[in-house]
């Protein structure tokens, strides 16, 4: 008896290109519509005098106005955050805020030295904006 195998098929080869180019597809996709920061608007006002986030009517009815000034500490030392005369550590400032925002304090002012990183004042702003005020604002001269 004769036996006959039957023909091996020539195997055909999956193309990697186009799964390659759907996988970069997705990758992009991805990358593109995620989001890596949330972002907040920040007031800010800009030169001397007007626009500084505390209105004269507030000041007349007794309420207490914030003003928040971050200096520059002796040397090579941390800043330092100054509210109303008062020296508070960051990690006490929404406390403190939040003290002046029961006493009636509708809005603050935040005044940085010229000396100061911008990053440590966006993260000044950034605590001080989580605290019952209901504005905080930056003034820059």
């Amino acid at each position: 008896m004769i036996l006959i195998h039957p023909p091996i098929g020539k195997r055909r080869r999956i193309p990697l290109t186009p799964l390659i180019d759907v996988i970069f597809i997705l990758v992009m996709f991805f990358l593109l519509s995620s989001t890596f920061g949330i972002w907040r608007p920040l007031d800010v006002a800009l030169g001397s005098g007007e626009a500084t986030g505390i209105s004269d009517t507030s000041a007349a009815k007794g309420v207490p106005a914030v003003l928040i000034n971050f200096r520059a500490g002796p040397g090579n030392a941390q800043p330092r955050l100054v509210v109303n005369g008062k020296n508070v550590p960051l990690t006490k400032l929404v406390e403190e805020l939040d003290n002046l925002a029961e006493a009636g304090a509708a809005s603050a002012v935040l005044i940085p030295d010229a000396t100061i990183d911008f990053q440590q004042v966006v993260r000044v702003l950034d605590v001080a904006k989580t605290s019952r005020l209901k504005r905080v604002s930056l003034k820059l001269d």
